[in-house]
């Protein structure tokens, strides 16, 4: 179906993909897995023509995407669900989102509100229809888009880190929504850092320095390590939390986020936050930072209310949103000049925040849009550990990041425990069990759990001899 032969692409002073040579067959289910800033990505905007190959030829179903005539048969046969749902999002409302492409490609009136029905019954989001896409969690956006993408039935569909911010359950469920898809004929290509998303794959493609292995890397099935952080005293201050928030209270959108909320974040400590798709984490790491005020209640730090910048930072879901620099060095020195610190202070505070995220002092002088995904990750960390605020919450800091770059931000973490206070946001319940020592659980804007690794512990076991 879809032919890559002897494709190379590169960005301004940046080749990223030589001499790709890639068959996928009709029907296929196909993983391609690499590196962040390997090329995966521009991989996927290569298969559909978003992209077209400095030299080489991508053709689908016979049509070369170089041919300006064929782009919209060739984009209507492959369809991208993207890592940044936010980047995909089109209408007001979940239906108006996937309206838009079913007008686009001429669906009959008559069968659209049918097709919006069944994706959204089949993906368990049907309550969402009419919902402000902006006020969805990252999971739901991500949902929607797959949703998007399913209603215009592509014979292939392209899913680029696409499950990234689900809960496990919705992950799993998702899988098999695209397994269904492929023994119905759909050509499946997901692109994952994940293994546990590459499971049902007929084969997986490693990319590595811009060229195709037909191999496995070998640390695919890294696990994170078995750190424990127990040891830590209890320290006095910390966070508390008391609050509820309704997001657009009086209007017709209105969204109740958090119920009642209070909990208690000990200083000192790597606290972590779980809970499935909607549950409130991202909500709950806004109200911390200081960057939304509740609808009612307060939060405090140390006593004081969050002074965003000051007392505490965040690590955004999608820190490359963010980035207005044109140099890695500008990004992070930008807040410290704000500071008043002397050249000197500056200075030493970024080379000593590149070195605790792991990160080559060269990139220094490349502009921050033009890194990996996983380089913009721990570039916005280092942006924050330079600021040397007390508390930092960060909000899903590994998704979409391959294993070695994983590491690299758990790794940081562990660096920073005990100096200062980190509320860890993740849907991968492993890395938040390596890493924290305190664990609360979100259920639909319900906090329902919160204690000590131990006690999490002994809950899950406790409810898993109930089932």
């Amino acid at each position: 179906m879809i032919e890559l032969s002897d494709v190379s692409f590169s960005y301004p002073e940046n080749p990223v993909l030589r001499g790709i040579n890639l068959h996928i067959r009709r029907g296929e289910y196909i993983g391609v897995t690499g590196a962040n800033g390997s090329g995966k990505t521009t991989l996927a905007k290569l298969l559909n023509g978003l992209l077209l190959p400095d030299n080489g030829c991508v053709m689908v179903n016979g049509r070369s995407t170089s041919d300006r005539g064929s782009l919209l048969a060739i984009r209507r046969s492959v369809g991208i669900v993207f890592q940044n749902p936010d980047a995909q999002a089109i209408g007001e409302t979940v239906e108006e989102d996937i309206v838009f492409g079913l007008e686009n490609i001429g669906v009959p009136v008559s069968e659209i509100d049918c097709r919006i029905d069944r994706c959204l019954e089949m993906l368990g989001i049907k309550e969402l229809r009419y919902r402000n896409i902006r006020l969805l969690s990252g999971g739901q956006k991500q949902l929607v888009n797959l949703a998007a993408i399913m209603a215009i039935t592509p014979e292939c569909i392209v899913f680029d880190e696409a499950l990234s911010m689900m809960d496990s359950c919705n992950r799993k469920n998702v899988l098999e929504i695209i397994s269904g898809l492929n023994r119905d004929g759909t050509t499946i290509v997901i692109i994952a850092h994940n293994p546990d998303d590459l499971v049902h794959c007929h084969r997986i493609v490693s990319i590595t320095e811009g060229r195709i292995l037909q191999e496995l890397p070998e640390d695919i099935n890294y696990r994170g390590s078995d750190v424990e952080l127990e040891s830590l005293h209890p320290i006095t201050g910390g966070i508390e939390v008391q609050v509820t928030h309704t997001y657009d209270s009086g209007t017709d959108w209105e969204v109740s986020a958090l119920k009642k909320i209070d909990l208690v974040i000990e200083k000192g400590r790597i606290s972590g936050i779980i809970g499935g798709i909607g549950a409130g984490k991202s909500t709950l790491a806004y109200l911390i930072a200081g960057l939304v005020a509740p609808t009612t209640g307060c939060i405090t730090i140390d006593g004081k209310p969050p002074e965003p910048g000051r007392n505490v930072g965040m690590l955004f879901q999608h820190p490359e949103d963010f980035f207005f620099e044109n140099t890695v060095h500008k990004e992070i020195s930008f807040g410290l000049r704000s500071m008043g610190l002397s050249d000197d202070e500056v200075e030493e505070r970024i080379r000593s925040a590149m070195e605790q995220v792991g990160l080559d002092r060269m990139l220094l002088s490349k502009s921050p849009f033009n890194l990996s995904s996983g380089e913009q990750r721990l570039t916005a960390f280092a942006c924050i550990i330079a600021m040397k605020p007390g508390y930092i919450i960060l909000d899903e800091p590994t998704a979409e990041l391959d294993p070695g770059s994983r590491r690299k931000v758990l790794d940081a973490i562990r660096r920073l425990a005990g100096e200062v206070t980190i509320v860890y946001i993740s849907h991968r319940i492993q890395d938040v069990l390596d890493i924290s020592d305190r664990i609360a659980v979100l259920e639909q804007g319900t906090l329902v759990f919160s204690g000590t690794k131990k006690e999490y512990l002994n809950r899950v076991q406790k409810n898993a001899h109930h089932i």
